[in-house]
């Protein structure tokens, strides 16, 4: 399986999830925008991002479509060489400590796995079980 070409990027401290993801997407297909600028336009304080935030990068140009989505959804999505931001728990789940709010990037799936670029994580893409990442999509904000 291949992936979006998306880079990969941390966040700067914690509780900066969003902005990284919202700065790793738009890489895709602008000039970098730095996490710092990212944070400041969704309004990031000091435990995150509330998600429905997202939609003021509406307001700075960005196309922003926020809604609960399916796992069609994000096939069409990635078919479309589109990278989706992800908003879920990480509790339980297999490569992470603890159960909190997170924001990942999903580059990539097939039958099986999702292809993951977790701002909180060194390594790129994170390959999750698809019910892993549904469960943990399915329990969010």
């Amino acid at each position: 399986m291949s992936w979006l070409d998306v880079p990969r990027l941390q966040q700067a401290q914690p509780g900066w999830c969003r902005p990284a993801c919202v700065a790793m997407v738009a890489a895709c297909w602008r000039p970098p925008l730095p996490k710092a600028d990212a944070a400041r336009w969704l309004g990031t304080g000091a435990i995150g991002t509330v998600a429905g935030r997202v939609t003021r990068l509406e307001g700075r140009g960005f196309q922003v479509t926020y809604r609960v989505g399916s796992a069609g959804g994000l096939t069409t999505w990635l078919a479309q060489s589109v990278p989706c931001i992800l908003f879920w728990r990480t509790g339980e789940r297999p490569y992470w400590p603890l159960g909190t709010p997170h924001a990942v990037v999903l580059a990539g799936t097939d039958a099986d796995q999702a292809y993951l670029f977790d701002p909180a994580w060194d390594t790129a893409p994170v390959m999750v079980p698809m019910g892993d990442l549904l469960l943990a999509w399915s329990d969010t904000e």
